[in-house]
């Protein structure tokens, strides 16, 4: 009894470290600036870009365990919130809503709801015997932590301020093209002045490397110039003169 005790006991500090190590710090999203997003929107100073976490390979890449999300019906929009306005602002999740192709709505979900509808995927730490039933207590206690930690917090954003976070959303696995889908919701001030914003969202899933990319810069266009010849002033007199182009 004391063996197994010691066993168990070594095991789930084991598995705590492992953890630890393994886990990804929730503020470690990288962000870019918001003119880098494609899929963005500017009102009243506000500036809004959204980053839909579509594709397998994206998804996993930017949120440990990931790659269940497609599978079963998850899907993560990362939103970042510039304010340039000169009052606070706020983003509340229950403001969310995804329209699909064919008008259907989802609203947000709550970060417990999406860590309700997917089961965390098999790790190396599956094949630890020796854990018991701590591995899977640790690794859904890990898990929700990121559903939690990673999501668009429901805090006053300052002027001059910032905020970045996930609001997670259901959408089917069997759809593989966000054509046609939009995110709307609304962004209120102190002063309880109300701007809504819609952003059409794109990816796909059935053609790999179709990531959602930002547009490179472009230089800015010029508008052709037509070539002019000579011009013809009447000069005092009645004489006449002939100024070039280059003049």
């Amino acid at each position: 009894m004391f063996a197994r005790l010691t066993r168990s006991t070594i095991g789930a500090c084991c598995l705590a470290l492992m953890f630890a190590g393994c886990s990804s710090d929730p503020a470690g999203m990288s962000a870019q600036p918001i003119e880098n997003y494609p899929l963005r929107q500017a009102l009243g100073g506000v500036k809004v870009a959204l980053e839909p976490l579509f594709a397998k390979e994206h998804a996993s890449a930017s949120f440990p365990g990931g790659e269940a999300f497609e599978e079963q019906g998850l899907l993560p929009v990362r939103v970042l919130i510039e304010n340039g306005s000169q009052q606070a602002i706020r983003a509340d999740r229950a403001d969310f809503q995804l329209i699909r192709a064919n008008g259907q709505r989802e609203v947000a979900l709550s970060p417990r709801d999406a860590f309700a509808m997917v089961k965390p995927p098999v790790g190396w730490w599956a094949v630890l015997p020796i854990l018991g039933p701590s591995a899977s207590a640790y690794q859904n206690s890990d898990w929700y932590k990121q559903f939690e930690s990673r999501a668009l917090k429901d805090l006053p954003i300052p002027p001059e301020g910032s905020a970045a976070g996930l609001v997670y959303f259901y959408f089917p696995g069997t759809d593989k093209n966000l054509a046609g889908t939009r995110v709307v919701f609304v962004i209120r001030t102190n002063s309880g002045e109300e701007r809504g914003f819609e952003i059409a969202l794109q990816g796909r899933r059935d053609i790999p490397g179709q990531g959602l990319q930002a547009e490179p810069s472009r230089p800015a266009s010029r508008s052709p110039q037509t070539p002019q010849g000579p011009t013809r002033i009447e000069g005092i007199g009645g004489g006449v003169i002939i100024r070039s182009p280059a003049q």
